[in-house]
């Protein structure tokens, strides 16, 4: 994942280790992220259904580490668990700006 304008890569790894648990892990140099990864070794589709929109486990933890909004990385996690759990199509998430 290619967040943007920070420069940080970032690589989620989505294994399922069984009991519809996945097991997480994050590649980067963005500090906050590391900070992030810390809290979510371990995720399961109940901590990211059912909740309100930025209420799930990912959001709630981004949010004590992570200083911009706009930050793509919780996204990415919660798409990562999705695709791995066979509950999203595994397909790539694009935001392009058009200029005019």
């Amino acid at each position: 994942m290619s967040p943007g304008p920070c420069g940080f890569s970032v690589i989620v790894t989505a294994k399922e280790s069984g009991n519809k648990k996945v097991m997480i892990t994050i590649e980067t140099d963005c500090q906050e992220v590391r900070e992030l990864a810390k809290g979510l070794e371990f995720l399961t589709a109940q901590d990211i259904f059912g909740c309100a929109f930025g209420e799930d486990r990912v959001y709630q933890a981004a949010r004590k580490v992570i200083r911009h909004a706009s930050c793509p990385v919780p996204c990415g996690i919660i798409k990562a668990i999705e695709a791995e759990l066979g509950l999203a199509v595994k397909q790539d998430v694009l935001i392009r700006f058009v200029y005019e």
